[in-house]
């Protein structure tokens, strides 16, 4: 009771002043209420718009776009109007056992670290030891195994009549080893059919040439015979193509440099390459025709990696090399997977070795 007086001294004249600053247009809230929740900076969304902004500079344009879809569809929503300072462990739990309902694993995670990374903009800014995120875990699904194409298959897909225009890049999609975003942007300057290479140094990924993710993607890659034939086919139909001019963003996801390029999968629709999803429901079509049970366009590469594994003729860092990788663990964990059915008879070549 003895307080209450000195409180009402300072609250008094305080409230005058407030009163005087608005009606001269002068009032400032973080001055006056620097904890308020109507303070734009004691809020998430401050932080969230601050991370993006950040984040733009730093990242590849589709990068940029997944993380923008999981601040605006799942952080804001929730967290947009809390103070950082009330967010706590138990809170955070609760929601993900909500994200959990509608959304795998691993797209939680994602969320769950774009949030981590904007609250810690917040955490480094006070000086803020506390971090709420440090005991979550959240414990990620198995990557599913490949699921590549027997060589039964293979002749299937390849011997069923199909559009003229992706009629030679079936079997580039099972003997390059390129992943969609590599095989989508080649180009005739890309290709040495004498020598039987092709250079890799573009991707394309939602509208956007860029070059290949990281460095050890940029290769020569060599080409096996089913592939240089169907690409001396596919020049016949493409090769003296007018060149494009497109603009190629560099590593640094800031500068672009002007090339002039012949594609070589061309969607004669429109005049230009093929889009993703364009080749995707014409590969589903051609697998429903050829009786082949349904894989996503992507298996191509895994089989890749699963045949040459398979025959045994090659060692897995060739295939890694191939591949753009820097060593055999991507073949053993994501890409490669051995193909009973087309195994040699590893048996009868060791029983041959031993005895001779």
């Amino acid at each position: 009771m003895t307080q209450m007086p000195i409180l009402l001294n300072f609250l008094i004249p305080n409230s005058r002043y407030i009163k005087l600053e608005i009606q001269l247009g002068q009032f400032n809230l973080a001055k006056h209420f620097p904890n308020s929740k109507h303070l734009k900076k004691n809020q998430i969304s401050y932080y969230a718009q601050l991370y993006l902004s950040q984040t733009i500079k730093e990242v590849a344009p589709s990068t940029y776009d997944s993380y923008r879809g999981h601040v605006y569809n799942h952080i804001i929503p929730k967290w947009g109007q809390t103070n950082p300072k009330d967010i706590n462990t138990n809170m955070l739990k609760k929601w993900i056992e909500v994200l959990k309902e509608n959304l795998n694993n691993k797209t939680v995670r994602e969320i769950v670290t774009r949030f981590s990374q904007i609250h810690a903009i917040w955490r480094d800014e006070r000086q803020m030891p506390y971090n709420p995120f440090e005991n979550i875990v959240i414990h990620q699904v198995d990557t599913p195994e490949p699921d590549p194409f027997s060589k039964v298959e293979i002749a299937m897909i390849l011997n069923t009549e199909t559009d003229l225009d992706i009629q030679n890049l079936l079997p580039c999609l099972f003997w390059t080893g390129l992943s969609m975003s590599e095989q989508i942007p080649i180009a005739w300057e890309d290709i040495d059919l004498e020598k039987g290479t092709i250079q890799i140094s573009r991707s394309y990924v939602r509208g956007i040439y860029r070059v290949t993710k990281n460095r050890r993607r940029k290769r020569r890659i060599k080409l096996l015979e089913p592939a240089i034939n169907a690409l001396k086919k596919q020049y016949q139909i493409t090769g003296n193509a007018r060149a494009k001019t497109i603009e190629v963003l560099q590593r640094d996801n800031k500068t672009k440099r002007t090339e002039k390029v012949r594609f070589v999968w061309i969607n004669h629709e429109r005049s230009n390459h093929f889009e993703y999803h364009e080749l995707r429901y014409r590969w589903n079509k051609h697998l429903k025709k050829a009786k082949v049970r349904k894989r996503g366009i992507n298996q191509g590469r895994h089989t890749f990696a699963s045949q040459l594994l398979t025959s045994g003729q090659v060692p897995p860092e060739w295939i890694a090399e191939q591949l753009g990788h820097s060593d055999t663990s991507m073949i053993y964990k994501h890409y490669g997977k051995l193909i009973a059915e087309d195994m040699p008879d590893y048996i009868t070549k060791l029983n041959n070795y031993i005895m001779m």
